[in-house]
């Protein structure tokens, strides 16, 4: 059985660990923990410029005429 020696910081090094794993930590007992590796969720992408502009086009609260026309419209003569 290999001991491992918890640093001033409360790290430990797992063996055959990645950089960049994520574990999942639990107290199982007094002094027993338990590990389970967690795995991520793929995030979506990030929408593109040309997807968000198409869709704030097509929102329901956008304007469909410019300022200058609202501006004739709305105005008393």
């Amino acid at each position: 059985m290999k001991v491992q020696i918890v640093d001033a910081k409360r790290r430990l090094v797992l063996p055959g660990a990645k950089p960049g794993e994520y574990y999942s930590v639990r107290e199982a007992g007094a002094g027993h923990y338990e590990l389970a590796k967690v795995i991520p969720v793929a995030r979506k992408p990030k929408p593109k410029a040309s997807e968000i502009d198409a869709l704030l086009a097509s929102a329901a609260l956008t304007p469909r005429i410019d300022s200058e026309e609202l501006r004739i419209h709305t105005r008393e003569p």
